[in-house]
């Protein structure tokens, strides 16, 4: 297995957004089975933690597919962007007194404000 850095994501590899639904809909039945079958049903306590082991195991197959749609997701907003790799370097802006020598020049106004 080889690590790649810098390329780019195919969606088509990974589990797409129907697959997030279905675990996060079963996730979310089971979170809610747990303290109704304690408390309405009274089932027995191995029961309720092999179904808070299975929640668990749920809860990280929902991470890790929310993470990878995640990636996809910006790095297809990125693309629009424009955005190169590497490090942004800031504008380099020179300030300076001297006048454009596109720009013509009103004596007059330089005069006036000389004397002021």
């Amino acid at each position: 297995m080889s690590i790649r850095y810098n390329e780019e994501l195919d969606p088509n590899e990974g589990p797409g957004f129907g697959c997030f639904v279905t675990q996060a809909i079963l996730f979310a039945l089971l979170l809610l089975l747990i303290p109704v079958g304690l408390f309405v049903f009274n089932w027995p306590v191995w029961l309720l933690a092999t179904l808070l082991f299975i929640d668990l195991i749920l809860l990280f197959f929902v991470s890790m597919t929310s993470v990878f749609l995640l990636r996809v997701f910006f790095a297809d907003r990125r693309k629009g962007r424009g955005r190169t790799t590497g490090v942004a370097r800031p504008a380099t802006r020179v300030i300076t007194t001297d006048p454009d020598p596109d720009v013509p020049v009103d004596e007059e106004a330089t005069d006036e404000i000389r004397s002021e």
